[in-house]
């Protein structure tokens, strides 16, 4: 596959284990990508990707840390929620025209009116089961690649545009099974309330995925934050109801049993910053503003804030 002419084809910012799996399939296709990563870090990086099964494979990454004369048009965006805007200030001027930004994040209120150019396509992904993990600093492993949706605001059957067409071909032919959908707001208010009652319950109980139902009220919370949801997306009429929801979250436990959720990494690190904000205080947003009370979702927010804040030094 030809590079952009006008410099690297994929800027991805973050260099997690999404963000380093995804640079290095487009790298094994002959994309052009260049790598934000967090802090500083020698240009070019060298990074290590490996299969499970397979042996790992060495290659280096172009860095580029901040925007230089070299139009961006296409960004990815890997980072946390909470970093996100502070993102979209450094490199909303690089924008080129026709530029895309797609981001991969659990939440949502992440991106303010007015944060990019009204030339600007904004995409969304929810990942549904393309998983990754760090085996070390710049080493990561693939261990999943399930669909990949991507969909904008406006709920459209189609894409719209070619050049966006262009990119999920290129996303394609470098083995990610990703799906253009007109559903990608239902799928978000799924995954992020999934993402509210697993990775709050696995914080108060300290434990990794699979271990939670046994954990003591953790399945009683579980199903009554369900309950608490199905009125919530009934009344924005968004098609999610709490049984549904109830099943697609005991089924994310049993195939992620034993993974340790992201917000418990970092409230195990130390980290006074959390997701939550953009997950479960999103949905109690949109709760207080229908006047639908979702106390049991309230208390377990509330609590995990809690923590985390008590991880700030004395």
């Amino acid at each position: 596959m030809d590079a952009d002419p006008h410099g690297e084809d994929w800027l991805i910012v973050g260099n997690g284990a999404i963000g380093m799996s995804l640079a290095h399939r487009l790298h094994l296709n002959g994309v052009a990508v260049a790598l934000c990563p967090h802090g500083n870090r020698p240009d070019p990086v060298e990074l290590v990707y490996e299969v499970l099964g397979h042996p790992p494979v060495r290659w280096k990454c172009s860095v580029r840390v901040r925007p230089d004369s070299t139009p961006v048009r296409r960004i990815v965006i890997t980072t946390k929620a909470p970093a996100v805007r502070e993102v979209l200030r450094v490199w909303s001027p690089a924008l080129a025209e026709d530029a895309r930004v797609i981001y991969v994040q659990n939440g949502t209120d992440f991106v303010r009116p007015g944060d990019l150019p009204a030339c600007v396509t904004e995409l969304f992904v929810v990942n549904g089961g393309f998983t990754a993990y760090r085996k070390g600093p710049d080493h990561v492993v693939q261990s999943a690649m399930e669909p990949i949706w991507i969909g904008d605001e406006s709920g459209s059957e189609v894409s719209g545009s070619a050049v966006v067409e262009a990119d999920l071909h290129t996303l394609r032919e470098a083995g990610f099974r990703v799906r253009w959908t007109a559903d990608i707001v239902r799928l978000r208010w799924e995954k992020i309330s999934i993402n509210a009652i697993v990775n709050a319950e696995a914080v108060l109980h300290d434990c990794v995925n699979g271990e939670l139902l046994a954990c003591d009220g953790a399945a009683r919370d579980v199903r009554v934050m369900c309950d608490e949801l199905g009125p919530l997306f009934a009344a924005m009429g968004i098609a999610i109801t709490a049984d549904r929801l109830h099943e697609a979250t005991l089924a994310l436990l049993e195939a992620t049993g034993g993974n340790v959720c992201s917000t418990l990494q970092d409230y195990r690190r130390g980290s006074t910053v959390h997701e939550l904000d953009h997950i479960n205080l999103a949905l109690l947003r949109e709760a207080r503003s229908r006047a639908i009370e979702m106390p049991v979702m309230e208390r377990v927010y509330r609590r995990v804030t809690e923590l985390f804040r008590a991880n700030r030094p004395a």
